[in-house]
């Protein structure tokens, strides 16, 4: 199975390289005795979710200071997950917010995504938002969900055909922030060199700081990196891509795409890191050479600013990336000027 829904508020002045479908239903939820702001509610509903699939929900808007919380329910069973709140920097969630829940018998929870460990479910997405400086809903916001199974065969994912090269990023390496953090912060790496331009180098330093988790001690949380982009004016999601088509036609808008990726040792040849568990990077273009293809990779793990620029062999990089979740962060461009 493979769905994915995107719903925003500003479908005339949003600029989202991927189609967006429709409105988010906000619901007015009551905020509590003193509580400033306002809080809202919406739901999207998904039948038929086999076994074995990933679930992943995003949500971003240009609201200053917002927090959100989504939880996964399976209303037949009776079975509810709910992930932590995301929340700026430093900042204590809202009270109102649920507590987190652990895996129940038929979703794994996996910090900021689900697995599902039963086939044929029934499932309500459900994204709770507090705005602490704000009585109406967001004007600008982007709200996605994205299902695909957890794993795919290399020849269900196929290959691109065409050649799509866009500009470089800014290269920035990881191992040149202090030794306590260089092997931490792929993520918040790659997403300054994706968004931030000429001034990468210069918002890094608050991109890490702004997607460290006290939760889980780490930097890589999927949502925290699309939050932190959100207060620079870039709005964007996580989505689990399954194949090429939506990343050529996001390379073909002209955006980079942050990826996730994993491989065995030596398996994605010219790589800094012999293996990774876990890794971002950014994708800036496709080409060929004869009849051999090439990712055109930003990778944050090479040793210095020089070495992050890497072309890896397509095949290579498509089984690292697309096989396993397909873990991606999409950008657009904010909104149209009036």
């Amino acid at each position: 199975m493979q769905f994915t829904t995107r719903l925003t508020n500003n479908l005339d002045q949003l600029t989202f390289p991927l189609p967006v479908c429709g409105a988010i239903p906000w619901e007015s939820v009551p905020a509590g005795d003193g509580a400033a702001g306002s809080v809202w509610r919406t739901v999207v509903n998904v039948s038929g979710v086999p076994v074995q699939h990933i679930v992943v929900p995003s949500f971003a808007c240009f609201a200053p200071g917002y927090q959100y919380q989504w939880s996964l329910c399976c209303p037949e069973r009776a079975e509810t997950s709910t992930l932590t709140p995301v929340v700026s920097a430093g900042v204590d969630p809202w009270q109102g917010f649920t507590a987190p829940t652990l895996s129940t018998k038929r979703m794994l929870s996996k910090i900021d995504c689900w697995h599902t460990a039963s086939d044929g479910l029934d499932l309500q997405a459900e994204l709770v938002l507090y705005l602490p400086e704000s009585v109406a809903p967001p004007e600008n916001d982007l709200l996605t969900l994205s299902i695909r199974p957890v794993d795919q065969d290399a020849e269900s994912i196929g290959l691109p055909t065409e050649a799509i090269v866009l500009k470089p990023p800014c290269p920035i390496s990881q191992m040149q922030a202090p030794s306590e953090i260089a092997k931490r912060i792929c993520s918040p790496t790659a997403t300054a060199m994706a968004v931030a331009g000429k001034d990468a180098a210069i918002l890094w330093p608050d991109a890490v700081t702004g997607c460290y988790d006290p939760n889980t001690e780490a930097y890589g949380k999927w949502p925290l990196a699309v939050y932190w982009a959100s207060q620079q004016q870039r709005l964007g999601a996580v989505e689990a891509l399954a194949g090429w088509k939506d990343a050529e036609t996001v390379l073909g808008s002209g955006a980079p795409i942050v990826c996730s990726i994993r491989f065995a040792k030596d398996a994605l040849p010219g790589a800094p890191l012999a293996q990774s568990g876990g890794h971002l990077v950014v994708l800036y273009g496709i080409e060929f050479e004869q009849n051999e293809g090439f990712a055109l990779v930003m990778d944050p793990a090479g040793d210095t600013a020089d070495h992050v620029a890497q072309r890896y062999p397509l095949q290579a990089f498509s089984d690292a990336w697309l096989r396993h979740r397909g873990g991606a962060y999409v950008f657009g461009s904010g909104t149209r000027d009036p």
